[in-house]
């Protein structure tokens, strides 16, 4: 499991982990939402009357527009993580999601309360976790932008600074560069240039590569 910083507070005032779950379907927001108010240690919230330290869970079939704006939001607006419920994922969503703010996936065919339960909690302590398989194909992803190829300039090794660490989990919670300014506490203008050295000294692409690099170096 891929982890960073733990979110040490309650999630609801009884002990119970606070969920919201979200799914333009409504009978797969059913089956998930079936599968999680069946478990004691879970608190099913409505989605616009979350508390503090909820949990989202997004129910989709696949990877879309909808469901990216409600990641970004959730990450906003929130103080935890997101599940992603989805039934297929290219390799290039697998990134835009993470990039987005997701932080646990669970394929539908692999959903069952303890299995939910388990996501939630992980993405509540702000820790990340994929099926073995699509961490697989995350590693084989940025092995391929790696600029290790033949004709490409090798990247450094050079292991990120504290800073350049919080700017890359700010990334991977979906923050814009004036949302990472007010929180790291500099102008936009650093952030821009640090996020930018930091990209080129390692030899990623862009923000996307960036948060794929941090999942897979364990940083997020």
């Amino acid at each position: 499991m891929l982890s960073s910083v733990p979110l040490l507070r309650p999630a609801a005032a009884d002990g119970r982990l606070s969920v919201a779950v979200h799914g333009a379907d409504p009978v797969s927001r059913a089956e998930i939402t079936h599968h999680l108010e069946h478990h004691p240690a879970v608190r099913l919230v409505d989605q616009a009357s979350a508390i503090p330290g909820t949990v989202a869970v997004f129910v989709t079939d696949a990877w879309n527009g909808t469901t990216a704006v409600g990641v970004h939001g959730h990450g906003r607006t929130a103080d935890a993580g997101s599940v992603l419920v989805v039934r297929h994922l290219s390799d290039s969503e697998l990134l835009e999601a993470l990039a987005a703010g997701v932080r646990v996936i669970l394929w539908s065919h692999e959903v069952s309360s303890e299995r939910l339960y388990r996501a939630a909690l992980t993405a509540f302590r702000g820790h990340g976790d994929l099926p073995s398989d699509l961490q697989g194909r995350l590693l084989r992803r940025t092995a391929e932008l790696s600029p290790s190829r033949p004709g490409a300039t090798a990247a450094r090794t050079d292991e990120p600074s504290p800073w350049e660490i919080a700017a890359l989990r700010l990334l991977a919670d979906g923050c814009d560069t004036e949302e990472m300014a007010r929180i790291l506490g500099c102008s936009a203008r650093t952030v821009e240039k640090g996020v930018g050295a930091l990209l080129g000294r390692l030899g990623l692409r862009s923000r996307t590569h960036a948060v794929a690099y941090a999942w897979r170096e364990g940083l997020i």
